[in-house]
């Protein structure tokens, strides 16, 4: 969906390899509903029916040329071997069209050096994704991570199309239960205890935003919101929140796309393919 909003350019680095929970048949039909041409590299030596693809499958079939992967170590078989709590290598600084973070920020104990990275190797224009857990994921990683961090840090830094997605989650059946999305709005969402998830809801965050270039990546922002309050509301996956706006996207059911495509990976194994 992202992609059809705006498309990303290459070269893409993801930080680990990131699970799809979808098959090739699967991922065509979806690019289709989407309005999206696969790329012809993307489809080479297609994998078997009932296999999952991989996301450097997805990365070639959206016309971006062949994925990078950069990982504290080598046991998945990364190009890159980085640890994300120091500097990178100066030859990665603005590398990079693209950075995908589908669940690594929480894991890096340093996270103001993980983010100066992100920033640091993505080139002007390029754009980051991530995909943090938030709420009800406790000892996951080092941290949840609030909507209000990749917010504050990025408009610090001059980055520009800033924009946050909350994933509603179920606690039991996450990897086959459809989630709920709807769109983070900082003004009226921002504020200092804005958000809470019942006991049976885990809550995940998307967040994206472009480096401009006269962007920066050492400034530490104040949080924006920490003197105001929204009014604080409860996010249930089941029923849905009726107080914030979901994603809508005309022609096309948005759970199953985001939810086969933007595989967050927090849970284990893996359900049956859906699509």
């Amino acid at each position: 969906m992202e992609h059809v909003r705006e498309p990303f350019a290459g070269p893409v680095l993801s930080y680990g390899k990131q699970a799809m929970n979808v098959g090739y048949d699967g991922t065509l039909r979806m690019l289709e509903a989407l309005g999206l041409e696969p790329h012809p590299d993307g489809m080479l030596d297609p994998p078997p029916a009932d296999e999952y693809i991989d996301f450097a499958r997805l990365v070639r079939l959206l016309g971006l040329g062949e994925l990078q992967t950069l990982d504290v170590a080598g046991y998945e078989g990364a190009e890159i071997i980085a640890d994300l709590n120091a500097p990178v290598p100066p030859e990665l600084i603005g590398r990079f069209g693209s950075i995908i973070d589908g669940g690594t920020m929480e894991h890096v104990f340093d996270i103001r050096q993980g983010m100066k990275n992100t920033a640091d190797m993505l080139r002007p224009g390029g754009r980051v994704v991530h995909i943090s857990p938030a709420n009800n994921y406790v000892n996951h990683g080092f941290v949840q991570l609030s909507p209000a961090l990749y917010h504050d840090y990025y408009v610090a830094n001059g980055f520009d199309d800033v924009r946050g997605i909350m994933i509603v989650q179920p606690r039991a059946g996450i990897l086959s239960t459809d989630w709920s999305f709807f769109e983070y709005d900082h003004a009226t969402m921002g504020g200092a205890d804005s958000m809470f998830c019942s006991e049976e809801t885990q809550l995940a965050v998307y967040f994206t935003a472009r480096k401009n270039p006269g962007s920066t990546s050492d400034r530490v922002p104040a949080q924006s919101s920490r003197d105001t309050r929204s009014n604080p509301f409860v996010i249930a996956h089941n029923p849905g929140t009726p107080n914030v706006r979901p994603i809508d996207l005309p022609g096309v059911e948005a759970n199953a796309v985001l939810h086969e495509l933007v595989h967050v990976g927090f849970g284990s194994g893996r359900p049956p393919a859906k699509i």
